[in-house]
């Protein structure tokens, strides 16, 4: 069940992906047929590619290689430190890759998005791709040399129990493979930078000030849309460079800071209850039944909570601001009631000799052991990876719905041909 719950978490990014596509690709083909639609392509890569994109994504791909040289090699180098540490080390670093993806994810959306105001929505389409690629070439061309070397001459991995020497490089890999979930939000950045050009504000872009303000105040709630409109109104009077950049990153954390939705604490409380008494009935039906422990169910309800949440959120508000604040609010009531009931769990579970609460293998030597086993890196870092992507993904669906409904605005995919 966890397993597939995890599989409704990851669906909806790309889901939406294929519907702006098909939504852009439809229309497109209906208003000039099959020329125009290649028209379309030649001009969007035309324009995702021309300067400064391409010096930028070569910067991107050496840069990608040289980090992952050196971390690669740093790793290699900590492992080193003993059984336990280095068993605790790749696992860190397995976690600390996923997180790193969706880092890029995010990165790639915004630059999309930003490429979009600029050029257009194909154009932030085939930027933020290529800059996933770039991500991915420079990672894979400083990697494999690295791996076939050491794999050449195994002796030179050090030994880590959980893990085979192949299998020790394996964090590099599984942030190459993490990438393919990428590629989704370099087209909903686009997606969201084209709604931001469309929706009456100024086409031209003066600077990478105006940019970082157009994209903050893009999608506040509608309570919030007037102080926003005032803050691009103030910025465009603001001539001099220093007074613009001091006030543009001022009013940008601002527009992230903005107050939870109306009953953001309701939802926040209601997902701390249902997890933590999901986690205690998990706790004690694993013990009853010796089935190991609860990772995995902290993994994945929490998870499909907080994308039921931020999507609720979104669609009521049509925003996808609201939505990923509700669900950054909920995170954080979810991971107060997984520890306020792991903890004492994880001690019962010690004095029972039925194993670390996690997952279930081994019998901790003391009860501190145990807790301590809750509060893992590790187990914590890849708990919020799962639960952003889930957050994330129910904030654009809710998004999209949201602009469905009748007398909505431009919704998301409309917004995407314009």
């Amino acid at each position: 069940m966890p397993d597939f719950l995890l599989l409704v978490v990851l669906a909806p990014a790309p889901l939406l992906a294929i519907v702006v596509l098909t939504v852009r690709l439809r229309d497109t083909m209906r208003r000039g047929g099959a020329g125009a639609l290649a028209a379309c392509t030649r001009a969007a890569w035309r324009d995702g590619t021309g300067r400064p994109v391409w010096p930028g994504l070569i910067a991107v791909a050496v840069g990608a290689a040289v980090l992952t040289v050196g971390l690669e090699r740093s790793y290699l180098a900590t492992v080193t430190n003993g059984p336990r540490e280095g068993s605790e080390v790749a696992l860190l670093t397995m976690v600390l890759a996923l997180l790193a993806a969706a880092g890029c994810a995010a990165l790639a959306g915004l630059a999309a998005a930003a490429m979009t105001r600029v050029r257009g929505f194909g154009a932030g389409t085939v930027a933020g791709l290529l800059a996933l690629v770039a991500i991915a070439v420079g990672t894979a061309s400083a990697h494999l040399p690295l791996r076939a070397t050491y794999l050449a001459e195994p002796d030179r991995l050090p030994a880590v129990v959980i893990l085979a020497r192949g299998d020790l490089l394996g964090p590099f890999e599984v942030f190459l493979a993490a990438l393919i979930w990428a590629l989704p939000w370099p087209v909903l950045g686009a997606a969201l930078g084209a709604r931001a050009q469309s929706a009456g504000r100024q086409h031209a872009v003066r600077d990478v000030w105006q940019l970082l303000i157009d994209l903050a105040t893009t999608d506040l709630p509608k309570n919030r849309s007037a102080w926003g409109a005032a803050l691009r109104a103030e910025l465009a009077a603001i001539d001099p460079p220093a007074e613009r950049r001091r006030f543009a990153l001022g009013g940008a954390w601002a527009a992230l800071r903005s107050g939870p939705p109306h009953g953001a604490w309701v939802w926040a409380a209601g997902v701390a209850v249902v997890v933590a008494g999901g986690s205690f009935a998990a706790s004690r039906w694993s013990l009853a039944h010796d089935q190991g422990g609860i990772l995995g169910f902290w993994m994945a309800i929490p998870s499909v909570l907080l994308l039921a949440v931020a999507l609720a959120t979104a669609w009521r508000d049509r925003s996808f601001g609201s939505g990923l604040r509700v669900g950054a609010l909920a995170g954080l009531a979810a991971l107060v009631a997984v520890l306020a009931v792991g903890i004492p769990e994880a001690v019962v579970w010690a004095h029972q000799q039925a194993g670390y609460l996690s997952t279930g293998d081994a019998v901790p030597p003391t009860w501190q052991s145990a807790v301590l086993d809750v509060l893992r890196p590790e187990f914590l870092l890849v708990m919020i990876v799962f639960w952003t992507v889930g957050a994330v993904g129910g904030a654009a669906l809710g998004t999209v719905l949201g602009r469905l409904r009748p007398g909505a605005p431009d919704d998301l995919a409309t917004a995407a041909d314009r």
